[in-house]
């Protein structure tokens, strides 16, 4: 199996996910209707937690909390095979595997009421996202230490290209607050977070790209890391 799939998945499965649930909600009048990574009119979990759009997220997203989680496991062979033998692609590995299980907390316990269900889903997402952006800023990092000629053989225009979209997503971090402070009227936090998800899942489809044009197969990337 060419691995390149796999990373292709983290990044269509989730987007597509969201979008659906979006144009389903909006469809039958249950969130208003905009272009929300632009107008932010309602959030992914608000797009996702009823009927009949809870059972497409669950189903689309639950699948991909797998997926997401057996890539970062690749990504450690990976890095291994580049001649990257340090520890750092341990990290990498646990904080984008523990990422992906706090995805599975939110995904289970969304649409849920009570305060302890409503604890679950707020730290699964919160986890999730910082847990993944973590790891693929360091993964980032690892890459751009690598040798002239093993980051060209990555792409050394992949390489950048997953360090801007790191930066992009910690820009949008440190910005989050004080636009919130001075333009109160407008749903920052929303938007942020629509711009967040897409360009952190996109950073698998950078991945993807990478594997695809290396050739990687299953059983070379796990014989890296022997």
């Amino acid at each position: 199996m060419r691995v390149h799939w796999l990373a292709l998945l983290c990044w269509v499965m989730p987007t597509l996910a969201v979008v659906i649930t979006y144009t389903i909600s909006a469809a039958t009048g249950q969130v208003p209707t905009c272009f929300p990574f632009l107008e932010g009119c309602t959030s992914i979990s608000g797009a996702a937690r009823r009927d009949p759009s809870i059972h497409v997220f669950r189903g689309m997203m639950l699948p991909t909390a797998t997926v997401i989680a057996a890539y970062w496991i690749l990504v450690r062979h990976w890095l291994g095979h580049l001649g990257d033998r340090g520890r750092g692609r341990d990290w990498i590995t646990g904080l984008g595997v523990i990422g992906a299980l706090f995805l599975v907390f939110y995904v289970v316990f969304l649409g849920t009421e009570g305060d302890a269900y409503e604890f679950m889903r707020r730290y699964g997402v919160t986890v999730y996202f910082a847990f993944t952006a973590l790891a693929q800023l360091l993964l980032a990092y690892r890459l751009r230490r690598l040798p002239a000629g093993l980051e060209a053989a990555v792409g050394t225009g992949l390489v950048r290209a997953k360090v801007g979209f790191c930066g992009a997503m910690l820009l949008f971090g440190l910005v989050n607050v004080p636009a919130k402070n001075f333009f109160p009227e407008w749903p920052v936090d929303n938007m942020v977070a629509w711009n967040f998800a897409l360009l952190m899942h996109g950073y698998f489809g950078l991945t993807a790209v990478a594997w695809r044009r290396a050739g990687y197969r299953l059983t070379a990337a796990f014989a890296a890391g022997r």
